[in-house]
């Protein structure tokens, strides 16, 4: 793709946006001293535009490469822009407040933030998933290139998923609740105790269960496919790819059913539990070696020499 054809694509100018956002934010850090739960009010919203942008600039290299010739291929990526620039205007409405924009129901303008953010990333989790059943059924792709491709977008779906695990009252909100108290609805922590100091910028726990991990690890695993799927473009498409890319798949898609296990057991994902730590460091491994045979294939470039 030249510049020619990236700036038809709504998603690509979704990305240039965050990438605006994000240069915009970087100073604000230093220079608003305010804190919301302890952390920098700019965070949260640098979190998500670096977060959008990397799934807008991967995704339209998706929808351009492999589903250009699809009607519906501009529809999506028009919604799947409208409704994550929504969601970052509101994080960041609430951020420059002062305000959580996740949770929060002590206001009626703050009830329907959370309802208007959960409302756009449901449209937005349906028409990725539209996106990845139309790659699903492309028969023009090599089977090596749209298996990456599939569990990349598939596992990226369940990543959204986990996001919905969070909004869920708790038993004591919704006591609270009852009694006439607005306050939160939801929580990214489960356990009780002390959360410990989390982790540099992300803010994740590293005692207590906390969701936002294996929500930002099944969003992000999507591009390490994504690349996968660019790599194998260029190698000769074989069935030991194919199940080579289909073992990846579900060694990363355990560990992240794994992961949330763990947090909803109320241990963080850091935390040096024998059982967790060994499966993740088994699986890691055999990824890696996973992915080291795949690069070993050859290419389809290579010359052969007919004797």
């Amino acid at each position: 793709m030249d510049f020619a054809n990236y700036r038809k694509q709504p998603l690509f100018w979704n990305g240039i946006a965050m990438a605006v956002l994000t240069v915009a934010i970087l100073p604000l850090l230093f220079l608003d001293t305010r804190t919301l739960l302890g952390v920098n009010v700019w965070v949260k919203p640098l979190k998500f535009s670096l977060s959008v942008g990397l799934y807008s600039f991967t995704t339209v290299w998706v929808m351009f490469t492999f589903l250009r010739d699809w009607k519906h291929q501009h529809k999506i990526q028009m919604v799947l822009t409208i409704t994550s620039f929504i969601e970052i205007v509101l994080i960041t409405l609430q951020a420059a407040r002062g305000e959580a924009s996740h949770f929060n129901i002590t206001t009626t303008w703050n009830q329907i933030v959370f309802s208007v953010m959960g409302t756009s990333i449901s449209i937005f989790w349906a028409f990725h998933l539209w996106m990845g059943y139309k790659i699903f059924r492309k028969e023009a792709i090599p089977e090596s290139v749209k298996e990456s491709l599939v569990w990349g977008l598939t596992i990226a779906g369940f990543g959204m998923i986990i996001g919905f695990m969070m909004t869920s009252p708790r038993p004591e909100q919704l006591e609270a609740m009852k009694a006439g108290i607005l306050e939160t609805s939801g929580s990214h922590q489960f356990g009780s105790g002390d959360p410990g100091k989390g982790i540099l910028f992300f803010g994740w726990s590293t005692k207590l269960g906390d969701m936002r991990v294996p929500h930002f690890f099944g969003m992000h695993v999507m591009q390490i496919f994504v690349f996968l799927a660019a790599y194998l473009s260029r190698k000769v498409d074989t069935l030991q790819n194919r199940t080579l890319v289909r073992f990846t798949g579900i060694l990363f898609l355990s560990m992240n059913v794994i992961m949330v296990i763990q947090t909803f057991n109320g241990e963080s994902v850091f935390h040096l539990n024998p059982m967790y730590t060994s499966l993740y460091g088994i699986s890691l491994l055999l990824i890696s070696l996973c992915l080291l045979k795949i690069i070993s294939q050859p290419t389809k470039m290579q010359k052969q020499v007919t004797i």
